[in-house]
This record gives structure tokens, C-alpha cells and sequence, in this order.
């Protein structure tokens, strides 16, 4: 009984009756519903950073698309800022307009400020040159130039051309120039000084009331401090033709006028206030032939800024005889250390004069109360303290104090004259300054005056203090600098 019990439940014993397999679930086959809420997560975060990191969409007007396209770049200076979304045709109040949408990158939103420029870059050929030759092969493009005004988010209205100049800086001077006629001024036309180009002509239209013919002129930050109230402006495009005594004569001042129109410039020696964007200036049909002898020495751009810190001071006394009023005039220049240099001339009046006093900054003082604090260079400059006078000199001169009389000048370096000169600081080419014994020997012929003894002398490419004015019987030299340092009381 029992062995028949056993064989019946032993499946062991029974032959063909496979054993019994027994699965448990796997936890593997748990994770696989994970998946798709994985992928919808990583879907909504890529999403949200995508519109969280999105940049800013504008809308340009042009009254021409000039086969722009939805998907072709967005430019700036040649870089890539963005993309064309949509270009879409309107019609409103019987005129048709070119809407062009566009989304840029999240990082050029700083582009977009008033007086953006956008255009539709594709070839053009004129009198200004060619342009958009990348376009031929390549597909066009929205350019755009950054503005200089307020956070501007548009929409903006287009130029209908490429503009001529698409790296204007802020030193730049924009001018008007107006004639009766348009004397050959073309857009694009050449601006030029003493012959050499110093800008060019950005638009010629008629004016409001169409009774004269204006062009729009932009002068380079390098040569608009050669732009003064008393500027004239005459055509330079053309040839012309003189038959007189002295034979046969042609005027042509260069071929690429001929050809684009332009207009030259000259500024006299009393030139007046430096011209501010927006002045106007008349057209002449050609130069006067002393226009063109006019030579100002004027300091370029890149060599006017900077000026140490001065004041004008003028030695007033009568003289002994008739008692008629008599003075010196000069600059008194601030060092680094707090001193103030003055031209011995100017506080150490004749043996009979009456009364001398000094006036400069405001102040006027007695010869004879000022408190010499030391000399910097023997009989040529004396020291006084600031601390000794109410007045107020802002500025600075660059180096320290103590390397000023030791710093080599480079023969071929420009040096400035500041103070004196309506124009800014009177530049020293080379040729124009030697070294002799320790001093500068200033050639005769670069038109300082006595007003201008004691003026700061600084070297152009560093700004560094280099000496003094110093003038003497109609000598010029400059002085060095020397370490000064107050005298105890």
C-alpha cells in the first residue's frame, strides 16, 4: 500500500512525465513602463529650456524682399545671429510692404537698440563700389548693424540698400553739406584732405523745399578734428582747364573722383569750434587758391585726447614810466604729486613794475604773497602748492612723477603741445623736434607763440608728460620734466 502510495506521487519513478518548473517574475519587466514617462519627461524639458532660452523675434519692413527667403541667416558683421521665420506680402493704403520675420539667438538681443540698421544684403554695383559678392553663389541674407540708443525691440523699418559704411565708430562725424546744385556729388563719392581720403558721401538728395541739392557726409573719428566751424568744402569732381601767361594748366584731383563724384575740404588756421554732427556746411564749385596754402597744424584723432591738467595764468603790473598797464601770459600745469608748475616769467615781474599780481583759476594774487615752493628746472619754472590756491584743476598726467625726466623719447615719436592753440594740442612731427643737451630745440617754423610758454608737452602715443614750453627771444625748446617734490616749511 504504501509503495503503491509512493509510486503514484513520485513523478520521479513514472517514466515521460516532465518535472515542474517554477518562474518567478523578473523586476527587470517592472522598469520597462518606466520608459515612456523617461521620454516624455526629457521631452518637456527640452521644451521648456528651448523657450526659456529663446531668443527675441523681430519684424523688419522693406518695400522689397530681393529674393530673401524663410530660412536664410540673419547677420551681423558677418556672423550668424539668427534666422528668417516668414516673409510675407501686405497690402495697405494702395502700396504694397515686404514683412520680414525673424527669430534670433537668445545671446544677440543687445543688437536690437534704436538706430538698428537692417538691409537685404544681395549684389550692388554703383558709384560707392561692390557689394554682396557672397551673395552670387551663396543665398541672401538679412543684415543687420547694431544701434547706439535704447533697448529697442521694433519693429524696424529697413533700408532699401546696402549703406556704404558698415563699420562706423562712435568717433565718427556725421555733416551736411548744401549747394545749389550737385557740383557732381554722387552717393558714394570721395571726401578728401590735402587730396588723401577722409570720408565719403553717404546720400545726395534735394532738400525739404527742393531749392537746394544736400549731401549727407561721414568724416572717419581720425580726421574729424579737422572739421572746424570755419571749414570750407568745394567739388573736387571733374576736370578742369586754365589758359593764361603762365601757359596751359589742368586741375584734376584723381580719378576715382571723376569717376564717383567727391568733394575735398580745407580748414584755415583760425579754425574755430570742432563741428558737431549735424553741422552744415556750404558747397563752392572749386578751392580758392588760399584755401588750399591753408596748413593748420591740428592733432588727428587718435593723437587729440588727453590733455594734463591746466590752467591759463597772465602776470598783470603798470610799468614805472606812464604807468601803463602791462602782462605776460602762460599755463600752469598740475603734476602728479600735487605741485603746480609755472614759468619763472610769470611770477618774477621787471625790477619797476607796480603792483604785479598773478591771476589764473580765478584767483588773483600779489607777486609778492606767493610762496615759491622750490624750482623744477633752474631759471626756467618755479613750484608752487595747490593747497595754497582755491581753485580747481581736474585731470591727470600719465607716468609716475619720478620717471618723467628718465623716459626715452623715440626720435620718430609725435609730441603735443597743449594749451593755447584754439584748434587742441599742436602736434611736433618728427623733423619738427631734436634733442640738444638735455633739452628739445623746436623748429621755428611750427608757429608757437609766446601765449603758449609753460604749456604741458606730452608724448603722443602714451601721453606721457615729457617737459615745458620754454620761449626765449623767439627761442622754442621744451624743458624736461623733473621729480619734484615740496620744499619742508
Amino acid at each position: 500500500m504504501s509503495e503503491d502510495l509512493a509510486s503514484a506521487t513520485d513523478p520521479q519513478g513514472v517514466p515521460g512525465v516532465p518535472d515542474a518548473m517554477v518562474e518567478l517574475p523578473a523586476r527587470r519587466g517592472r522598469l520597462i513602463w518606466l520608459i515612456p514617462f523617461l521620454a516624455a519627461a526629457v521631452t518637456i524639458w527640452v521644451s521648456v529650456d528651448a523657450w526659456l532660452s529663446r531668443g527675441p523675434q523681430i519684424e523688419i519692413e522693406f518695400l522689397d524682399a530681393h529674393g530673401l527667403e524663410a530660412g536664410d541667416p540673419v547677420r551681423c558683421h558677418g556672423v550668424e545671429v539668427g534666422r528668417v521665420r516668414d516673409v510675407i506680402f501686405d497690402w495697405l493704403d494702395g502700396q504694397g510692404r515686404v514683412r520680414v520675420i525673424a527669430d534670433l539667438e537668445a545671446d544677440a538681443g543687445p543688437l536690437l537698440r534704436a538706430g538698428t540698421r537692417f538691409w537685404i544684403q544681395r549684389p550692388e554695383l554703383d558709384f560707392g563700389g561692390i557689394r554682396g559678392l557672397d551673395t552670387v553663389v551663396g543665398p541672401r541674407y538679412l543684415a543687420l548693424i547694431p544701434g547706439t540708443g535704447d533697448v529697442d525691440d521694433g519693429p524696424f523699418l529697413g533700408l532699401n540698400r546696402t549703406p556704404l559704411v558698415t563699420d562706423a565708430s562712435s568717433g565718427d562725424l556725421e555733416i551736411m553739406v548744401v549747394s545749389s546744385e550737385r557740383l557732381g556729388m554722387r552717393r558714394g563719392g570721395l571726401v578728401s584732405y590735402r587730396g588723401m581720403p577722409a570720408g565719403r558721401i553717404l546720400d545726395v538728395e534735394l532738400t525739404s523745399d527742393s531749392t537746394r541739392v544736400q549731401s549727407t557726409v561721414l568724416i572717419e573719428a581720425r580726421y574729424a578734428p579737422l572739421i572746424r566751424s570755419g571749414t570750407r568744402f568745394f567739388s573736387t569732381s571733374g576736370v578742369s582747364f586754365e589758359i593764361g601767361f603762365e601757359g596751359f594748366r589742368t586741375d584734376v584731383d584723381s580719378l576715382e573722383s571723376i569717376i564717383s563724384g567727391g568733394i575735398g575740404f580745407a580748414t584755415p588756421p583760425d579754425a574755430g569750434a570742432v563741428a558737431v554732427t549735424g553741422t552744415r556746411f556750404g558747397l563752392a564749385l572749386k578751392a580758392e587758391r588760399a584755401w588750399l596754402e591753408w596748413s593748420p597744424a591740428i592733432a588727428l584723432g587718435d593723437l587729440s585726447g588727453g590733455s594734463p591738467p591746466k590752467v591759463r595764468a597772465i602776470l598783470r603790473w603798470k610799468s614805472a614810466l606812464l604807468r601803463r598797464a602791462r602782462s605776460r601770459r602762460g599755463w600752469v600745469t598740475l603734476m602728479p604729486n600735487g605741485l603746480l608748475v609755472i614759468p619763472t616769467a610769470l611770477v618774477t615781474p621787471p625790477a619797476d613794475a607796480i603792483d604785479p599780481t598773478l591771476e589764473f583759476g580765478g584767483v588773483s594774487r600779489s607777486v609778492e604773497s606767493i610762496e615759491i615752493q622750490g624750482s623744477s628746472v633752474p631759471e626756467a619754472f618755479q613750484v608752487l602748492r595747490l593747497s595754497d590756491f582755491p581753485i580747481e584743476v581736474t585731470g591727470a598726467i600719465s607716468g609716475d612723477a619720478q620717471s618723467l625726466s628718465t623716459h626715452v623719447i623715440d626720435p620718430s615719436e609725435t609730441l603735443l603741445v597743449h594749451g593755447g592753440a584754439a584748434t587742441g594740442p599742436v602736434p611736433l612731427g618728427p623733423g619738427r623736434w631734436e634733442k640738444s643737451q638735455g633739452a628739445f630745440i623746436i623748429d621755428s617754423q611750427a608757429g608757437l607763440t609766446d601765449d603758449q610758454s609753460g604749456c604741458a608737452v606730452t608724448e603722443a602715443g602714451s601721453g606721457r608728460l615729457i617737459g615745458f614750453l620754454v620761449i626765449t627771444d623767439g627761442a622754442v625748446s621744451i624743458v624736461r620734466a623733473s621729480p619734484l617734490e615740496p620744499t619742508d616749511e
